[in-house]
């Protein structure tokens, strides 16, 4: 089977409605079940989506009834969780190459280099970092 590695700014869209570019990340959800892809994301997906949802609460900006909603759809959503030899060490080289502040989107993109498949964000600013050397990141707006 096929995968495809996404991060946190995808599946937080999947949860939460008024986001930017929903409708893409679930368009491409719906495509992986149809297409029968793996939606996979290193360990690091879990607390970073449950802290986007939290920090809207803590803001104002989400209800505390919306977020258990939101917590609900992200335990239910069909996302693999993997971890493989050499992502830390590989993640820490991208974050290196490209300059990047934090180690988080580089884990991503190292896990998605490692299973050899593409690796789908709505983070413009890492994806402009990375776009030319690591053509198997793409941008969700592009998404068809």
């Amino acid at each position: 089977m096929t995968a495809c590695c996404v991060d946190a700014s995808i599946v937080v869209k999947w949860a939460v409605k008024g986001e930017p570019h929903r409708k893409k990340a679930h368009a491409l959800l719906k495509d992986a079940g149809v297409n029968s892809i793996i939606l996979i994301a290193p360990p690091i997906i879990v607390s970073e989506s449950d802290s986007a949802i939290r920090k809207r609460v803590f803001d104002g900006k989400m209800a505390i009834d919306e977020a258990h909603k939101a917590y609900a759809i992200l335990d239910a959503a069909p996302l693999r969780i993997v971890e493989t030899p050499g992502l830390r060490q590989r993640a820490r080289e991208i974050a290196e190459q490209f300059n990047q502040r934090f180690v988080y989107d580089a884990t991503y993109a190292a896990l998605a280099e490692l299973q050899g498949c593409e690796f789908w964000t709505a983070d413009k600013a890492f994806f402009d970092a990375v776009k030319v050397s690591l053509p198997f990141v793409k941008y969700l707006p592009d998404y068809k």
